[in-house]
């Protein structure tokens, strides 16, 4: 007998039965994503985990379950058993804690109907959700503006007058239709689905807003979506009509939320311009109208410094929708690279109709300029966060694969203990939300050991950041949704984590620059990364972007990466 197997045997014999205890204090609340510290000793062989004795779960960094794909928690309860189990070949030991977990859930509030300009019927597009089965969550977000051409569309436009006489005499508001449809999905009178009651200011040059209103001219316009909180009976839709400026729609929406009527705002499509009629072959014989561009993007610098009633804004807004069919609005300035952009797609409408043009390349638009307005000292403690969409017109289910604009949706990721309209919005309020592009990329991002997305935190030096990220993976999640989004191929989900970026502001090179700390390539379906960043100062702030292949949805482009976007995290003071 050789010495090593001698030495296996008389390791073997030593071995004592396997212990467990988690460090973790009685109705702690946890993160999907967080990794729980434990004592364990005996060597085990098999570790698991398991939530009120349901499935057994596998994922572990070292001895420590990482919380990825959780059972969501019952609906009459707010807390959940955590029991973790562990087995060598002398014995078996588990312990157990009640905690409270805000559970990943996964929806798309940004689509368009008929009701304003879309081309699909709403109640299709909640039931396509229902039984696509991919979502969480689900919203529309009508256009405030345009709502009348919902008696111009499909048999209508035969009698769009008559129509419209017709809507005067009844009083046939699409805003109260809407309002009825969101509260028949949340009680269920409808097939169920949680949803929230949004609209769309649309303010630009094609309707009033900035120039001849504002002496900003178009620096006052731009595109917000707003979000109440439940489906209050008198709730407004403010139109750019009626409110044409930044400090009109804030000011609006802030009496609204000193009413009761509980309500946040995220600004989208920042880099967004186009021509008018831009589908019209006409217009590119009528050189006035064809440079005649409708201004849709943000000036970050003016939202932020120029505006009169900023107590308005800072109750109300909450971010910003980093990504949709539109595009991707960060990373020229961050030196990420930039999945989806804006003008690589668009560029092609240009050539087909030789009247659009889609991008603002200007510096104030970028997120990453938003990001710095953020912060600096006037807008200390007010939150700011990414989240995603999708814009869509055209799609007749949401969170989809199908191409609008060339793209596919971008969703939003909540953490929240139950999926229900109302802790949803309690936690986009708060800003625990993130940003994907279509995938569900599972993320969790502690700072100094703080869940605070959105948010200010104090941190010591120097400021740990720990990231766990879970790629997608083929068939049905622990909470029964499909991870194949609607138009996906159900063979392209089976992908790694392939690279993690940590990107804070760049003091050295000033507005709106920002720099990569640091960037790790795993090739992992799951991984756990921890970084240290000696040079964190006050007003700094960070954010994070993960990336994993999927499928190829346009063979022009080449286009088969995604990509979450995780933050920003602001400093306020350094210990």
């Amino acid at each position: 007998m050789t010495i090593s197997i001698k030495n296996k045997i008389k390791e073997k014999r030593k071995q004592k039965p396997p212990t467990v205890k988690i460090k973790l204090e009685p109705c702690s609340v946890i993160y999907e994503g967080d990794v729980i510290d434990c004592n364990v000793t005996g060597n085990p062989s098999v570790m698991y985990w398991r939530i009120n004795e349901c499935a057994f779960h596998e994922t572990f960094h070292k001895n420590n379950p990482v919380i990825f794909d959780p059972e969501p928690t019952p609906s009459d309860d707010m807390y959940v058993i955590l029991k973790v189990c562990v087995e060598n070949n002398k014995g078996k030991a588990s312990d157990s804690v009640k905690v409270k977990i805000k559970r990943l859930f996964f929806g798309d509030i940004h689509w368009h109907t008929k009701y304003c300009d879309g081309t699909v019927d709403m109640d299709e597009v909640y039931n396509n959700a229902i039984s696509d089965n991919y979502l969480d969550f689900a919203a529309s977000s009508v256009h405030a503006s345009t709502n009348y051409l919902y008696y111009f569309s499909n048999l209508r436009k035969k009698l769009p007058l008559l129509s419209f006489i017709v809507y005067k005499i009844n009083k046939d508001d699409p805003w109260e239709k809407i309002k009825k449809e969101v509260s028949q999905r949340n009680n269920g009178d409808k097939r169920p689905i949680p949803s929230m009651l949004g609209f769309e200011w649309s303010s630009s040059n094609l309707f009033p807003g900035g120039y001849k209103w504002s002496s900003h001219g178009f620096d006052d316009v731009g595109h917000i979506n707003f979000y109440y909180k439940d489906v209050y009976s008198d709730a407004g839709k403010y139109r750019p009509l009626k409110r044409k400026t930044y400090d009109e729609i804030f000011t609006a929406m802030n009496v609204e939320w000193n009413n009761g009527h509980r309500n946040i705002g995220f600004i989208h499509h920042p880099l967004g311009q186009l021509y008018p009629f831009c589908n019209v072959p006409l217009i590119k014989h009528i050189p006035f109208l064809k440079r005649k561009s409708l201004i849709y993007n943000t000036n970050w610098g003016f939202l932020a410094r120029e505006l009169k009633n900023t107590a308005a804004r800072d109750q109300i807004i909450r971010g910003v929708e980093v990504y949709s069919t539109w595009g991707t609005a960060i990373g020229k300035y961050s030196g990420l690279p930039i999945p989806w952009p804006y003008c690589e797609d668009n560029f092609d409408l240009i050539k087909e109709t030789d009247c659009i043009t889609v991008i603002n390349d200007k510096m104030e638009s970028w997120v990453e300029n938003a990001l710095w307005e953020w912060s600096e000292n006037q807008l200390k403690s007010c939150r700011f966060v990414m989240q995603a969409g999708s814009d869509s017109h055209t799609v007749n289910c949401p969170g989809s694969a199908q191409l609008d604009k060339n793209k596919p949706a971008g969703i939003m990721a909540v953490y929240a203990i139950h999926n229900t309209s109302e802790e949803l919005w309690d936690a986009m309020n708060n800003c625990d939300v993130y940003g994907t592009q279509l995938l569900k990329i599972r993320v969790n991002v502690r700072f100094d050991g703080q869940m605070a997305l959105g948010q200010w935190i104090r941190c010591k030096k120097p400021l740990t950041i720990t990231v766990s990220a879970q790629s997608t993976f083929p068939g049905i999640d622990r909470g029964g949704k499909n991870m194949k989004p609607d138009g996906y191929s159900k063979d392209e989900l089976d992908y790694p984590i392939s690279d993690i970026w940590v990107v804070k502001k760049d003091r050295g090179k000033g507005r709106p620059w920002c720099k990569i700390i640091r960037h790790v390539k795993p090739n992992k379906n799951m991984v756990i990364v921890s970084f240290e960043d000696d040079d964190v100062k006050p007003d700094d702030f960070y954010f994070v972007a993960v990336r994993q292949k999927g499928e190829l949805l346009r063979e022009s482009d080449g286009q088969d990466e995604y990509m979450a976007y995780i933050g920003p995290v602001f400093i306020d003071k350094v210990n």
